[in-house]
């Protein structure tokens, strides 16, 4: 299981690079789950990281939009990517439009856009949903809460749930995440778990998850999970060879 930390700026980014995390993820947490930082931050950031840890994979996120604003996320979704991250995340909210959605992500992702659904489970995992995103056959698949104050994932998800999402997910070729305002001390269910990595930005800030990232926290976490090598690839061998960003860009949904 690899570690991912959610890092809002250039001085978070370099804390995680130097820990030695598995992958790293660039989101403003004040502004939601998965608030979006702006395509002028996150180009300098996935320079410099680029440059202090060349093998960690960087994913970065849209910001919180309505599913039914698919022009927008499309034209984000572009946007976040052109900046040079490995993935781009995009929030999946079960309701109206949401299958809309994930069937407008998966064109994206069949067109070589390297786009990551991450299914909020505040109210547990919608099957259908899942089933419908993993179809898609998207690299990775995450779940992970809206309201980090009602508790962890592993709180307001059945383990059955959760193992079965894992399972499901890789059945069809892809990497399971989970995330969800999780703990050190959620670790040995997590390992129980084996997702592919797991998302940290509370368990790793002094208090309100909104301030900055504490070191000797990040240290602490990387520290007990030392192996950082999951032996699978972020990027399975499937997806081939990406398109164009110019050829991308001409195609509508």
């Amino acid at each position: 299981m690899k570690i991912l930390v959610s890092v809002r700026d250039m001085a978070e980014a370099e804390l995680a690079a130097a820990a030695g995390v598995g992958f790293i993820d660039l989101k403003e947490p004040s502004d939601g789950a998965l608030g979006g930082l702006s395509v002028e931050t996150i180009g300098p950031v996935v320079r410099r990281l680029r440059h202090l840890a060349p093998g960690v994979p960087v994913t970065a996120t849209i910001g919180d939009w309505p599913a039914h604003a698919l022009a927008a996320i499309r034209q984000r979704v572009l946007a976040v990517e052109a900046c040079g991250v490995d993935h781009v995340k995009v929030g999946v909210v079960p309701g109206i439009g949401a299958a809309a959605l994930v069937r407008a992500l998966g064109w994206m992702a069949s067109s070589g856009v390297p786009v990551v659904p991450v299914l909020i489970a505040d109210d547990g995992v919608q099957a259908d949903l899942l089933d419908l995103i993993c179809q898609q056959r998207f690299a990775a698949v995450m779940l992970d809460t809206a309201d980090k104050r009602g508790g962890t994932l592993l709180q307001r998800v059945p383990a059955a749930a959760l193992a079965g999402m894992v399972a499901q997910v890789r059945r069809h070729g892809g990497l399971a995440g989970l995330a969800g305002a999780l703990q050190c001390e959620d670790l040995p269910a997590l390992h129980a778990l084996s997702p592919d990595f797991a998302g940290f930005r509370s368990a790793v800030c002094a208090g309100d998850r909104r301030l900055g990232i504490d070191d000797a926290r990040l240290r602490r976490l990387t520290g007990l999970v030392p192996d950082q090598d999951t032996g699978r690839s972020w990027r399975p061998a499937s997806l081939g060879a990406r398109p164009s960003s110019s050829a991308r860009r001409s195609s509508s949904w």
